[in-house]
């Protein structure tokens, strides 16, 4: 379904920004009512994935509606202790707590890409205890250098198009990929739009409503999410022009390092520090909307050349894009004050590629804080006092 044509101008001028983030604030705070209702407005099948390197246009040209399991309820993660090992990490125990007490029943079905040990693992005994209609794995390569890494990533995109094809009753077509591909590369320029107003003015659009919006874009369909977009797009810059009389008080930039930024009130901790995140290797932040799929030649080509092309994470190996040289980069490009670690306890990829990275930032001199966190069971006093040391120190620095 493509996006609808705009909206009048005076229905968008008439929205203020509070009001606009009020609505991607709400999907994220209620992603269920989000699906149900979206769901509602056309009859379509519900399949979730897991963050993210999963190939949402694909799904998206079955007919299908790509539901990102980003939101966590917090509250279910005992309910995978019976079937999950305690070491396994958070997200996963939490994610497959929540199907396990039917808090995921509104999805059809699930894809589950293989991208560690314990995502191997849950795809296994979840398909086994609490099964969708569909349920599929999406194994990808780890060594994304290797010359035969886009051929495995197009045998698995067939794999996963016959699947969709049989489960949703529909043929899919170039033309059908082609139209979604070009939905999700306008959506991904928007959210980087998005993102650039937010690091040049902090003080209108926060760390915590960014990020928001981001993973927002994971729980509704893209189009409907494009034109919500839109909206604050333009609430934003006609805040802009009523508020920018004077330069603001230069803030603290870092750079976020890690998976997810759990738990979600750290972005209003940075907030309440008058720090702004400038950049992230967040799964659900830059990196979901870093690169494009190309618009041209074969789309299954395209779709696996912007896999390998994504920016680093650590539970790939890419040679050709080392991952402190592309974190040292990106501190330099973003003028970064220093780089926090968002690490989820028992993820051991990130734990692996720690002691490098870090390495690397100290022989540059770039200043760094380690927080190891977990999906609900966090101290937030702790993480309050001990990223408000860091920017303090960050400040006396500058």
């Amino acid at each position: 379904m493509e996006r609808p044509g705009p909206q009048p101008k005076k229905e968008m001028q008439a929205i203020n920004v509070t009001e606009a983030l009020g609505e991607f604030q709400q999907i994220a705070r209620d992603p269920a009512a989000a699906v149900k209702k979206a769901a509602s407005e056309k009859i379509v099948r519900v399949i979730g994935h897991l963050p993210t390197d999963v190939p949402e246009e694909l799904v998206h040209s079955a007919g299908a509606y790509p539901f990102g399991v980003v939101a966590y309820d917090r509250r279910q993660i005992s309910q995978a202790d019976a079937h999950l090992q305690t070491w396994a990490c958070s997200l996963m125990r939490c994610a497959f707590g929540m199907a396990l007490s039917g808090g995921l029943d509104y999805l059809q079905g699930l894809i589950v890409p293989t991208i560690c040990d314990t995502t191997r693992t849950v795809y296994t005994i979840w398909k086994k205890v609490r099964p969708f209609h569909f349920m599929e794995n999406f194994l990808m390569p780890r060594q994304l250098d290797r010359p035969s890494a886009k051929n495995y990533l197009l045998g698995e995109m067939g794999r996963l198009k016959a699947r969709l094809e049989q489960f949703t009753g529909r043929k899919i077509t170039a033309q059908d990929l082609g139209n979604s591909i070009r939905l999700y590369n306008r959506h991904r320029a928007l959210l980087r739009r998005l993102f650039e107003f937010h690091v040049r003015h902090p003080e209108i659009l926060g760390n915590r409503a960014t990020y928001d919006v981001i993973k927002s874009s994971f729980l509704i369909p893209k189009e409907n999410h494009q034109e919500l977009l839109n909206r604050l797009i333009n609430a934003l810059e006609q805040e802009l022009l009523k508020l920018k009389t004077g330069r603001e008080k230069t803030r603290v930039r870092v750079i976020l390092s890690g998976k997810l930024w759990e738990p979600p009130a750290l972005m209003d901790v940075l907030d309440e520090v008058g720090a702004v995140c400038v950049g992230d290797e967040l799964c659900t932040g830059w990196r979901y909307i870093a690169n494009d799929v190309k618009e041209n030649g074969d789309p299954y080509v395209a779709l696996a050349e912007r896999q390998l092309a994504r920016p680093p994470f650590a539970c790939f190996v890419n040679k050709k894009q080392d991952r402190k040289d592309a974190l040292l980069k990106k501190v330099r490009e973003t003028q970064a004050d220093g780089v926090i670690f968002v690490h989820l306890k028992f993820c051991e990829p990130e734990n692996y590629d720690y002691p490098y990275l870090k390495e690397g930032l100290d022989a540059a001199g770039v200043p760094t804080l380690r927080l190891e966190t977990e999906v609900g069971n966090v101290s937030l006093g702790q993480i309050k006092t001990r990223v408000g040391a860091f920017i303090e120190m960050l400040e006396g620095a500058k």
